[in-house]
């Protein structure tokens, strides 16, 4: 600090939101969002500022030299990534390259999805089938005995599980034996290797249900 040379530039966020089933993102600009400034290349921190309403940011005061500018994107478990552009600072004014970050609840994550049909019986005989709007469908962890989420098929018997983590997955529902009355699980076992991505459960769950 105490130098005649100012940095100037904009952070725009990438927001990552769920109840989005294609992983599109909107960009807007990143209102108030806090940018750090390291003297040099040794790592040492210098200064810290918010960005107006438009994103922009600016660092007043600086010597002629090598800077870094970074600002942060967040995960969904919290988690916090620099994103950071060097800057050669000459005199007066300097341009720092916009720097885009990432949040959201999806940011980080993928998505299962899967689909379901159901057989409808009477008394022994087949009625009727269709799309298996409103079954539930369980999530757990591979190996493990119990789930930590639910969800229901949609109007088109199609369901997704949302903000999962890299890791392998168990995903079942449950159908009704006509014959027996007896209620027995169909399970199905995927791993998810990639964020950004949705995952297709390879097989259609066909459950009975006895009406």
């Amino acid at each position: 600090m105490g130098g005649s040379s100012s940095l100037e530039g904009y952070v725009y966020n990438i927001v990552h939101r769920d109840d989005n089933f294609s992983f599109s993102k909107d960009t807007i600009v990143a209102a108030k969002e806090d940018v750090f400034l390291i003297f040099g290349t040794e790592g040492y921190f210098g200064d810290d500022i918010e960005t107006d309403k438009d994103g922009r940011y600016r660092f007043n005061y600086l010597r002629t030299g090598k800077y870094v500018v970074y600002a942060y994107s967040v995960f969904n478990d919290n988690s916090r990534e620099a994103v950071y552009q060097e800057v050669k600072v000459g005199s007066g004014l300097n341009e720092v390259p916009d720097i885009y970050i990432h949040t959201g609840k999806a940011n980080g994550t993928s998505m299962i999805k899967g689909s379901i049909f159901v057989h409808y019986f009477d008394s022994g005989k087949k009625v009727d089938e269709g799309l298996g709007v409103g079954t539930r469908v369980y999530i757990k962890y591979f190996g493990e005995e119990t789930h930590f989420d639910d969800t229901r098929a949609g109007d088109n018997g199609i369901f997704y599980f949302q903000k999962l983590l890299p890791g392998k997955y168990e995903i079942y529902t449950t159908t009704e034996d006509p014959d027996t009355e007896r209620v027995d699980s169909l399970i199905q076992t995927i791993e998810i290797t990639e964020i950004g991505k949705v995952y297709e459960l390879p097989k259609k769950f066909v459950v009975i249900v006895t009406v």
